[in-house]
């Protein structure tokens, strides 16, 4: 999903405009041509039912409808040859057209000195320094031994990884309720996604000690928001990331717009009346397999409960992260298909007035142009590994196994040639009983919680 644009000192512009996009339209990409006229593909209606799911020059094997309105089609006349010269074919010339639209004149050669990789802002995983004096506060909990970052030399970044974080903000303020960290392998073309829940439990003073909090925060105490929310990934990581892009929920509203709608099956009614919200939120959305306009699209995303409590994700927030994810991915097979090159530059005006990033259009169209060498099996969406219901002083969390987080960022998000550790991270988590800090320390002291005096 291309969800960058020109940075705006951590805040955001409020006019915004929708430009309705095209149909969304299915380009041939799954068909090698044959030397003779062969026998007519069959073709069936759209529906879940099909055997694959052709999204022009992206396609899954999965045949769950999602993307761009699917063309279905059946594989017992295309031979794996035919299949794989094809998609190398679509790919080639998707960049090929990519260029044109972005370069507008010269030549290749020029694009490609043009397009460039973003600079590395980690060469080494994160030294944490001391924590800070305690003593005179009153902590409940014994401190366990601080972590202590391993010793390392500098040159041990991976060729071709970078690293990333992408936040939404909700239409009420500046809370940062969606944030995604990922890593793009360039050399081996993997793209993984860590969702970190708005409510994870970070080691931060004030409050309320949530993901959500560090960019608000800071910006209304007349700080840098985008600074105190990359200090805080960083504490989650043990790297600071190469990019980040702060992004305005109504970009996404205005690309689906941009790209005439996402094809997505609905699992149930949503009906969700917030008159009391600024500005008021109104969700009707019916189940089932439609297109969504910008509007619902984004509706979808924020769904929680319905008004009579009937209908709801039973996991939580954690299943409604995971439904999430899936329509981003619909989102972003939609918007990388042939037919969607004459809206780019819809999307280009999307995201230069939506977005607050440190990413440039040359930098964008070398990741875009390393992104049409991969297909969707190569992408990973996860979320943290988390404890969703856990409270503190009767303020619900998320608590993270830093254990098994450690391994994940090892094994998806590490963009060094050494293991990052504990003792790189800046992090607490509480279980009901004991408390686990990899410093040695809460920020504030343990009484620093919201309620914790009550």
């Amino acid at each position: 999903m291309q969800l960058f644009g020109g940075k705006n000192n951590g805040r955001h512009s409020q006019n915004g405009r929708h430009e309705p996009g095209n149909e969304p339209q299915s380009e041939p990409g799954q068909e090698a041509p044959k030397p003779q006229p062969g026998p007519e593909v069959p073709r069936t209606q759209p529906g879940p039912q099909a055997e694959r799911v052709s999204y022009g020059s992206l396609s899954s094997d999965s045949g769950e409808p999602v993307g761009a309105e699917p063309r279905f089609e059946s594989d017992e006349y295309v031979s794996r040859e035919e299949r794989r010269a094809s998609r190398k074919w679509v790919r080639r010339t998707a960049v090929v057209l990519a260029v044109l639209l972005i370069a507008g004149t010269g030549g290749y050669a020029w694009f490609k000195g043009w397009a460039r990789p973003i600079d590395i802002v980690s060469q080494n995983p994160t030294q944490q320094t001391q924590p800070p004096d305690v003593s005179g506060e009153d902590i409940a909990p014994t401190p366990n031994v601080p972590g202590v970052a391993p010793e390392i030399s500098g040159g041990n970044r991976r060729e071709g990884t970078y690293t990333f974080l992408v936040s939404g903000l909700d239409r009420e303020g500046l809370h940062t309720d969606t944030n995604i960290v990922g890593m793009f392998d360039t050399v081996n073309h993997k793209l993984n996604l860590v969702n970190i829940p708005r409510d994870t439990l970070i080691n931060i003073s004030g409050a309320t000690k949530k993901m959500n909090q560090p960019y608000p925060a800071a910006i209304n105490n007349g700080n840098d928001g985008v600074e105190a929310l990359l200090g805080a990934v960083e504490d989650l990581l043990g790297y600071r990331v190469d990019c980040y892009a702060i992004v305005d929920i109504r970009a996404v509203e205005d690309i689906v717009e941009a790209i005439g709608g996402v094809w997505y099956d609905i699992p149930f009614d949503m009906d969700w009346d917030a008159p009391d919200q600024t500005p008021e939120v109104h969700i009707h959305i019916k189940a089932g397999y439609q297109l969504l306009d910008g509007e619902n699209f984004v509706n979808a995303m924020r769904f929680r409960i319905s008004n009579d409590g009937s209908q709801t994700y039973l996991r939580g927030d954690i299943e409604r992260i995971e439904f999430q994810q899936q329509l981003l991915l619909a989102l972003a097979k939609q918007t990388l298909t042939l037919g969607n090159i004459p809206n780019l530059g819809k999307i280009y005006d999307v995201y230069e007035k939506r977005v607050d990033t440190n990413v440039s259009v040359g930098n964008l169209a070398y990741f875009a142009q390393e992104f049409l060498k991969m297909s969707f099996s190569d992408i990973n969406f996860m979320t943290i590994p988390n404890k969703p219901d856990s409270v503190i002083y009767k303020v619900s969390y998320v608590t993270v196994h830093i254990d098994e987080w450690v391994e994940m960022i090892n094994e998806y998000l590490n963009p060094f040639d050494v293991p990052i550790g504990r003792g790189n991270l800046d992090m607490i988590s509480f279980d009901g009983a004991d408390w686990d800090m990899t410093q040695g320390y809460i920020a504030g002291g343990e009484y620093s919680f919201a309620n914790a005096w009550a």
